[in-house]
């Protein structure tokens, strides 16, 4: 049994050296990425040193696990703890990014792997006549740090800067922007320009200026975002309405439903979150902004918020209509 261990921890060091390889930073634990990170002064280059190192290394130790046979008994229960620490450090990394339950799928693997090998190799040893010559053993050691070292030097790793510096910060981390109700409410009275909300969505400057407007944020698969603008965007509105799309964070995949792949708004103005970073909203959010300053915002009360910037738009538009009718009237003779 640990002659099968020890075989099933090399295959499993090499396809994740194939899938890091491939995947890039998907495939790579989150801890790694931030030691990659905080290694360079461009994180990117960091990042992908680091994910070079961990292929040549699964691929030298699993050569080594290979090459030592029964002898590698040892060298394999340090490897199968070494996995169950690198889980346990990616899925603590995960939780603090806001874990989803896909995020989880890499950590969990490495856990129950590492586990389940090292308990196997602890319970069961090696009939000691049955043992690799150690002259055999010495060179395939020799020849297995060499190979890890050339593939090291030579893989291609499907990390690009954008993958990190639109997503991550300089350690490693996702980037995380709040735009939830709380936010909004504490942007109250304020114009756009002092809520930073213009370094990510900079369209909403010019439109929300020249008439009372409704920036409602959603996620395609939420049935509550589906309901706000059934209600309330399925006709046209007096007030400008904005769908401001919440993408999800990197490597997030949104949960199939039976929702239309996106919501419908009657000659509404539609704009998307930059793609990469975690957004904290509430799905939906919606917030009304009068002369581009922020007048309300509302998670559930959507009638008054929808009302109150219907009536300020229609007000505008009759102020409008009185003053170009008094310009007509003074410049007619």
């Amino acid at each position: 049994m640990s002659n099968t261990a020890r075989i099933a921890l090399a295959i499993f060091l090499i396809a994740a050296a194939f899938c890091i390889a491939i995947l890039g930073e998907a495939a790579m634990p989150v801890w790694l990425i931030g030691l990659g990170a905080k290694a360079d002064d461009v994180p990117a280059e960091g990042a992908e040193i680091v994910a070079r190192f961990t292929i040549g290394t699964a691929a030298a130790l699993a050569g080594m696990l290979l090459a030592l046979g029964r002898r590698g008994r040892g060298p394999a229960i340090v490897v199968a703890g070494f996995i169950v620490f690198s889980g346990i450090a990616d899925a603590s990394a995960e939780f603090a990014l806001d874990a989803t339950a896909s995020s989880l799928v890499r950590p969990a693997i490495q856990i129950v792997v590492g586990l389940v090998a090292g308990v196997v190799l602890l319970r069961a040893k090696p009939d000691p006549e049955r043992l690799r010559h150690p002259m055999m053993a010495g060179v395939g050691v020799v020849l297995a740090l060499v190979a890890g070292a050339a593939i090291a030097g030579n893989v291609q790793v499907g990390i690009t800067p954008e993958s990190i510096t639109r997503s991550r910060g300089e350690d490693g981390r996702f980037i995380v922007h709040d735009l939830t109700a709380g936010m909004w409410e504490d942007w109250k009275g304020l114009p756009l320009e002092e809520t930073g909300v213009l370094e990510h969505l900079p369209q909403l400057r010019g439109l929300s200026q020249d008439q009372p407007t409704l920036v409602a944020l959603y996620r395609p698969n939420c049935g509550a975002c589906h309901d706000l603008f059934d209600g309330y965007f399925g006709k046209s509105l007096s007030a400008r309405v904005i769908a401001v799309e919440v993408p999800p964070a990197e490597g997030v995949e949104l949960v199939e439903s039976d929702l239309p792949e996106d919501v419908y708004c009657d000659g509404c103005v539609r704009l998307k979150l930059p793609e990469g970073p975690v957004w904290l909203a509430e799905s939906p959010v919606l917030v009304g902004l009068v002369d581009g300053k922020v007048a309300c915002v509302s998670v559930d009360d959507f009638q008054r918020c929808v009302d109150d910037m219907v009536e300020a738009a229609d007000l505008q538009f009759a102020r409008e209509l009185e003053e170009a009718n008094a310009r007509n009237a003074a410049s007619s003779p």
